[in-house]
């Protein structure tokens, strides 16, 4: 059973691939070498990362079930308007600059996002005010 598993996992990676290199579109994967730094985010939150270590927090469990993408190019915290996922594995986006809806403070505030973004870790403010911090880390 442990081997049928594993080809049907390999035709579904290879096929994913193949529609990524066919397509100008960005491919998220998830890693367990990515998690939530702060303690009661990371509750059910998958994180998503691509090549340019751009970041994608999906939460599909209800209630308060989000997606939020914070691109390196554009450095703005916001929802994705068009993502396909294969559950728990992988996201693709439209484009390699996705279209995405900013995040925003509710009331007259400015919302100052503070995206910092490293090879080792992305952080930045969401629009309650907290910080939310990824880190990657390699297994050892």
């Amino acid at each position: 059973m442990k081997t049928r598993y594993r080809i049907k996992l390999l035709v579904i990676v290879a096929l994913v691939a193949l529609v990524h290199r066919l397509s100008p579109a960005d491919l998220f994967a998830h890693s367990h070498g990515f998690r939530l730094q702060e303690p009661g985010q990371a509750d059910g939150v998958q994180v998503f990362v691509n090549y340019s270590f751009d970041v994608l927090l999906e939460k599909d469990d209800e209630p308060g079930a989000y997606r939020t993408l914070v691109q390196n190019w554009s450095k703005m915290p916001g929802t994705p308007t068009e993502l396909q996922c294969l559950r728990w594995m992988v996201c693709l986006t439209e484009a390699n600059h996705a279209s995405t809806i900013p995040m925003f403070v509710s009331g007259n505030q400015v919302y100052d996002p503070q995206v910092t973004m490293t090879k080792h870790e992305v952080s930045f403010v969401d629009g309650d005010g907290a910080t939310v911090r990824v880190v990657f880390y390699e297994r050892e």
